[in-house]
């Protein structure tokens, strides 16, 4: 399950927000991938915008990690911002489903995790 929100905004301004805003919800930005300009710069003719967040929460990557280190192939959450169509739109993967598939222990942790990524993507768009 993924979720998709759009935004009247491009995707440069819903990244530069998301930069401004994810520290207040106690997360980080790892990396941004351009995937546009990667593809560019390796020849290949892509027009459509794509920016993937690698996005933490330390004190949750911490609590995942100190228990069950094959949480690791999840991490680190991403949010995708794209165009399609001329529509820019932000998405997820549910990070529930993710940690159910692997240790359905931390399945309150990954509810409130993604309820907090999802009030920030309501919030930027």
């Amino acid at each position: 399950m993924h979720y998709i929100e759009e935004s009247k905004k491009s995707v440069e301004e819903v990244v530069e927000t998301i930069q401004k805003i994810i520290s207040n919800f106690g997360f980080g930005i790892l990396h941004i991938h351009n995937v546009k300009n990667t593809l560019n710069s390796k020849g290949i003719d892509f027009d459509n915008e794509c920016q993937i967040l690698d996005v933490c929460s330390p004190k949750v990557a911490e609590e995942f990690l100190s228990h069950d280190m094959s949480l690791s192939v999840i991490m680190p959450c991403k949010i995708s911002v794209y165009s399609d169509k001329g529509i820019t739109k932000i998405g997820m993967n549910s990070l529930t489903q993710l940690v159910d598939d692997i240790n359905p222990d931390f399945i309150q942790l990954a509810q409130q995790t993604q309820k907090t990524l999802l009030q920030i993507i309501d919030e930027v768009k």
